[in-house]
């Protein structure tokens, strides 16, 4: 039974309906909402309904929430310092880090059982759709900067490329074979593989332009404009190449943001990137090699577990107070349990005992947390906490937290603190993950509650909620000076979910091979996201070849009434005002 057909029911019989239809088994990750709504709470008139549905809502907005401040405080801090360390450029970081952590969430959900039956294609286009349009849009409202135009084309043609590549097999037959899985994943490969063979001719370039420059600076007045041009194209390049961890407290410039509505109808002048922190500098500022190894232990310990920002509590108002007062269980929980490494802080954010703790808390509460989803075991509307491999952790962890604390100082990082950000990149995965599944349970649940169809609210609500995340993300670094590395990780996240995402659930979804499978999976909204996607990746290689890739303001207004037209469209859809891209089918009389 379909679980649409449970909320025809009266009330009465709802409870046991929800709890057989297997189709209503499926709307669930760590809480069952229809067991928990029909048989717990008891939920016994419409009125009811809707309140429940109001606080799914709030519910909604606290996952948000927690997501930014994961993005926020754990996960981008750590990205910058990974891709410190492995000499990437900004772009390239962009196009694989931060591309995998903002869609990775998509290739966990496809296999889970709420997208069995799901029309994949639509919720991919849709949340590409929704982060070009969305995620792009709001970087350019926030923060204007100046794009890496060859590899943004590149990556544009690319986009459209696994896209009418996706679309050609879902339309070419009435299945899907493994073959086809293999393709997109070939696909996906190739573009990997030409970013990092672009950085590494591109480094090429740089060291021959400075041979080049080098011999040049002997060579008489006659020859000085050349050598100025080479030297503007090799700084030009050089700042392509570089990734740095900014300061954001020591701009040069007048700052890009946005500070009020009127602003986001000025674009102003591009601000130089911010001045590089002195990471080294920071790791060693409250060293004294006097000082004993434990001092001031336990008040660093109470320091780095405050949940209340001092400096907002003092600027800040009742309202403000009150919000840094609600948040504090949330915080307290994120900051106990998840390592933060970030070169912006004195001593890295190193907290000796607080570290400690977490090297034995981390890994037990992720084992735990993703053991209990693989395993699918629920205890009335809850998941049972299975901790039969988690529970072997401590016998790892607890001797390494014990020589950890033996071997290192209070007032400055040991050298091995960099390994802390495994943890945190793991740890802040998991949690957007797991929040990413919720919103989609719970976007569902209220679907089926107002009857609105499953298509439209995948390319619609879903697509919004699966691409909160990403703006999330890339516009916390846009607004750090991160603009192209933000604006390659709004196209490559695309890409990922396009293919890999897409290839992932082809592999492991059997429902795939049966005839006519490519029918749901296509979606009856599949070819309106499919439109308005090459829509919007053609008007956006406009945008960018007309404004010589500066990511403007009104280039962010653009895509966001790009968006605004599709959402009323599919409204229309839905509501049978317009007829939708897709042809009719017909059905032959027997």
């Amino acid at each position: 039974m379909d679980c649409r057909a449970v909320m025809r029911l009266p009330y009465q019989w709802r409870c046991s309906m929800a709890t057989q239809a297997e189709d209503c088994k499926r709307i669930i990750n760590y809480f069952n909402y229809f067991r928990m709504m029909y048989c717990t709470i008891d939920i016994e008139d419409k009125s009811t309904e809707i309140a429940m549905m109001l606080i799914f809502l709030l519910l909604c907005v606290v996952i948000i929430w927690l997501m930014s401040f994961n993005v926020e405080t754990f996960f981008s801090p750590a990205l910058k310092i990974v891709s410190l360390k492995l000499r990437m450029n900004e772009y390239l970081a962009g196009v694989t880090f931060l591309a995998f952590g903002n869609s990775s969430p998509d290739i966990f959900a496809n296999l889970m059982a709420v997208r069995a039956d799901a029309p994949i294609f639509t919720i991919a286009v849709g949340n590409a759709l929704a982060i070009i349009l969305l995620s792009g849009g709001t970087v350019c409202l926030l923060k204007p900067f100046k794009m890496n135009g060859a590899c943004t084309v590149r990556d544009l043609l690319f986009l459209m490329l696994g896209v009418e590549v996706m679309r050609y097999v879902m339309v070419k037959g009435g299945t899907v074979t493994m073959w086809d899985s293999i393709v997109l994943l070939s696909v996906y490969v190739v573009y990997v593989l030409v970013n990092v063979i672009d950085v590494i001719l591109m480094r090429q370039e740089i060291k021959k332009l400075r041979n080049e420059c080098n011999e040049m600076q002997g060579l008489p007045y006659t020859a000085r404009k050349e050598y100025l041009k080479k030297l503007v194209l090799l700084s030009s390049m050089e700042d392509d190449d570089e990734i740095r961890i900014n300061d954001p407290t020591k701009n040069s410039g007048p700052s890009g943001a946005a500070r009020g509505i009127s602003d986001l109808l000025i674009t102003p002048k591009l601000e130089s990137r911010p001045r590089a922190v002195d990471f080294e500098a920071n790791r060693t500022n409250l060293h004294n090699t006097d000082n004993p190894k434990n001092l001031l232990l336990f008040s660093e310990l109470w320091y780095s577990l405050n949940p209340i920002d001092q400096e907002a509590w003092r600027l800040g108002g009742k309202s403000t107070r009150a919000y840094l007062i609600l948040r504090c269980p949330m915080v307290l929980i994120l900051l106990l349990l998840i390592p933060e490494v970030n070169y912006q802080k004195d001593k890295h954010g190193w907290s000796k005992l607080l570290n400690c703790i977490q090297i034995v808390a981390n890994p037990f509460v992720v084992i735990t947390l993703v053991h209990s989803a693989v395993c699918n075991s629920y205890h009335s509307w809850y998941i049972d906490l299975n901790f039969s491999i988690s529970m072997w952790s401590p016998c790892v962890t607890l001797p390494l937290a014990t020589v950890v604390f033996l071997h290192s100082r209070t007032d400055v990082p040991p050298c091995y603190h960099n390994i802390l950000i495994m943890l945190t990149f793991c740890s802040s995965i998991v949690i957007i993950w797991t929040a990413a599944a919720e919103l989609e349970a719970l976007s569902e649940i209220v679907a089926i509650v107002f009857h609105l169809s499953e298509n439209f609210m995948s390319a619609t609500i879903g697509a919004v909620s699966n691409a909160t995340p990403d703006i999330i993300a890339n516009s916390h670094l846009a607004m750090q000076g991160y603009g192209r590395m933000a604006f390659a990780a709004i196209i490559a996240g695309p890409v990922f979910a396009v293919l890999i995402s897409m290839s992932v659930a082809f592999m492991f979804n059997n429902r795939v091979r049966y005839k006519d499978a490519s029918d749901w999976v296509y979606g009856e909204h599949g070819q309106n996201c499919y439109v308005f996607l090459v829509i919007s990746i053609a008007t956006t290689l406009w945008w960018c070849l007309t404004f010589d890739f500066h990511a403007r303001r009104s280039a962010g207004i653009f895509l966001w009434t790009i968006f605004i037209i599709f959402f009323i469209f599919e409204v229309c859809v839905e509501l049978e005002l317009v007829h939708d891209f897709s042809k009719d089918k017909f059905f032959e009389l027997i």
